[in-house]
């Protein structure tokens, strides 16, 4: 399996296949320190893509934004910034009443401060308001890439409709359009019940694949392990009682028949492979159609050299074919 992905335009690295996910990080019961010595581990063992957001609305939004921050102090201390890939994102389409433009441009500006760096190497437009016409958007985010403020742009839990009216716009006008799009998906993602605040997430779907294969745009999956549901399951089968499985079912949406059922064929898979359930997860998104980059939320440097070991165990389309929940319904359920 290769490891790397595709060639970022106007960079001299590539996307790997795990990207850090910065979220959650500032819960994750690290200290500072640990958490630059964690992104140092990441980069040092071939990783590059950095995964970090500014939001706007909800009771998060100084928790995300100072993740962020973190992250630019340790971009200004480690020296590491040519070698790393920056993911950063606008939600200046949520819930906001001021020009959409304006507010594009003050989350770049925002990021980039954040960020201690000149340039982005990848802008998402994170959410959508379908009433904002695409132009509009791709027009500012291609200025901005002229101006070498980002050398990617793409969207984050966006329609499929409306991903395709975006590249449609882009071929018609001669310009890049998305490289990139971020989307709920993992191999429990179709069979979830829906998250709380569910119109904010878009799963991937078999028309959102299709796009990604028409437009050789780059899958950037989040939750990619779905809250490491497998994995507690696979604990406690080893561990008896070591997880709250009754809290599990009642607090975890991936914690359905279906998805039950797809844990037992994941185990056999683990067992041709000698792996846990949980790594397994990342096999079926490393194995897809088309390229795609796992964002993972990594607490440790063990949960870190797991992940990397996924990518190695030479899983291939096939293992996942039975479970492949875009070509045909799945003939567990």
């Amino acid at each position: 399996m290769k490891r790397y992905v595709t060639k970022i335009s106007g960079s001299d690295h590539y996307i790997y296949k795990i990207g850090f996910g910065t979220y959650d990080i500032l819960k994750s019961g690290l200290t500072t320190d640990e958490i630059k010595e964690l992104l140092s581990d990441f980069i040092s063992m071939g990783g590059n893509v950095i995964d970090t957001a500014r939001c706007d609305i909800g009771p998060r939004k100084y928790e995300v934004e100072e993740a962020q921050k973190l992250v630019g102090q340790w971009i200004k201390e480690s020296g590491k910034r040519e070698i790393s890939c920056l993911v950063a994102k606008s939600n200046c389409l949520l819930n906001r009443k001021e020009s959409k433009e304006s507010l594009l441009k003050e989350d770049l500006e925002l990021s980039l401060k954040n960020l201690n760096t000149d340039y982005i190497d990848v802008f998402l437009v994170n959410g959508d308001d379908r009433e904002t016409e695409v132009s509009a958007i791709l027009n500012e985010l291609e200025r901005f890439k002229l101006e070498g403020k980002i050398l990617n742009y793409g969207c984050s839990n966006w329609k499929p409709y409306r991903i395709r009216q975006a590249m449609e716009f882009a071929v018609e006008n001669n310009l890049d359009g998305f490289t990139v799009n971020q989307m709920l998906w993992n191999v429990g993602s179709k069979y979830m019940n829906p998250f709380k605040d569910h119109d904010l997430y878009v799963k991937m779907n078999e028309e959102m694949m299709e796009i990604h294969r028409q437009y050789k745009i780059l899958a950037m999956p989040y939750n990619s392990l779905a809250n490491g549901m497998f994995a507690k399951l696979y604990t406690n089968e080893n561990e008896p009682g070591s997880i709250d499985i009754e809290s599990l079912k009642e607090n975890s949406p991936y914690y359905t028949k279906s998805n039950l059922k797809i844990y037992d064929r994941m185990k056999k898979i683990g067992d041709k492979y000698i792996a846990a359930p949980g790594w397994v997860a990342l096999g079926y998104l490393f194995n897809q159609e088309i390229d795609t980059c796992s964002i993972l939320s990594c607490r440790s440097l063990s949960q870190l050299r797991e992940a990397f070991e996924a990518i190695d165990r030479g899983y291939t389309y096939e293992d996942f074919r039975d479970i492949d929940v875009f070509e045909k319904e799945m003939a567990l359920v």
